[in-house]
């Protein structure tokens, strides 16, 4: 029996994975879990909305309007009498999945052409950055704005111009990813063995570099429904009457004194935002090797 004690004592014990120890991580961030607690809630408003008791987010009632929050309309009504709470609800499903959608995009495609070019190299990868730096010379917001502006006034059209505006920042840093791994030991290897390029650059360059990627993605998914919200309060985003929340803020500016029309899907982008944000920075925390 204490022979056997001896041998279990003796035998080091396995050790987690660095999958299992970000996880464990992420999980006791309470920051993290704050944040993704605050994108479920929406998440879950969002996908509720329609199933609920709530009152038509496009239903006019000209005799309510602008009136001011209370027992029967808990966020107000709007100029038209429309159901402030009801618009708030129904923007999640809208404003929420805009931080997702935009940073899916500008990351696949961003990393695409950054991984292609760091090992491909050559003119190629000269054209690639190249197009890049042009692109990260205007500032982001303005540049949307233009693209936005050509394209036409739509949620759609704002999404597109976000994407094409962020890319170039996904591409620099797998470029630069790809360029720090692409001569280790294990990739020569795989050129010796005649492995064909597209594997070599799929199954043992890309699952290496995407760390980085990722964490930049969870910070950046806040910035980016920050920056759709601003197009549409300028009119270059969701047409009326789609209950978005930069729209809603854009209509309630003109009624000074009717306050909750922009309090409340301002508070709506607020919590999002810093929802995202905690987020990420708990998947920074989690991949950082520094914390391991």
């Amino acid at each position: 029996m204490a022979v056997a004690e001896l041998t279990q004592t003796a035998l080091p014990k396995k050790s987690n994975s660095p999958t299992q120890r970000r996880l464990r991580s992420l999980t006791h961030n309470p920051l993290a879990m704050t944040g993704l607690f605050i994108i479920l809630f929406w998440a879950l408003a969002g996908l509720t909305a329609p199933y609920i008791n709530l009152r038509d987010p496009l239903g006019q009632a000209i005799v309510d309007r602008l009136k001011a929050p209370s027992s029967q309309y808990w966020f107000g009504t709007d100029e038209l009498g429309r159901d402030v709470f009801s618009r708030v609800m129904y923007g999640s499903r809208i404003s929420l999945p805009i931080g997702f959608v935009v940073i899916l995009f500008a990351m696949a495609a961003g990393s695409l052409v950054g991984a292609s070019a760091g090992y491909i190299g050559g003119v190629y990868d000269l054209l690639i950055m190249r197009l890049a730096d042009i692109t990260l010379a205007f500032p982001s917001i303005v540049l949307a704005l233009a693209i936005a502006a050509v394209l036409g006034p739509s949620i759609t059209n704002a999404l597109i111009a976000m994407v094409l505006v962020w890319w170039p920042e996904y591409a620099r840093l797998m470029r630069s990813q790809v360029l720090s791994v692409k001569n280790n030991e294990y990739v020569t290897a795989a050129i010796v063995i005649g492995a064909p390029r597209m594997r070599i650059l799929s199954a043992h360059i890309l699952p290496n570099t995407f760390a980085p990627i990722l964490v930049k993605a969870s910070l950046d998914a806040g910035s980016a429904i920050l920056n759709v919200a601003a197009l549409s309060f300028i009119g270059l985003g969701a047409v009326p009457p789609t209950p978005e929340w930069g729209a809603m803020i854009s209509s309630g500016r003109y009624q000074f004194y009717s306050w909750w029309l922009t309090t409340f899907p301002g508070l709506a982008i607020l919590l999002v935002v810093l929802g995202y944000n905690f987020f990420g920075e708990g998947v920074r925390d989690a991949f950082d090797p520094r914390m391991s």
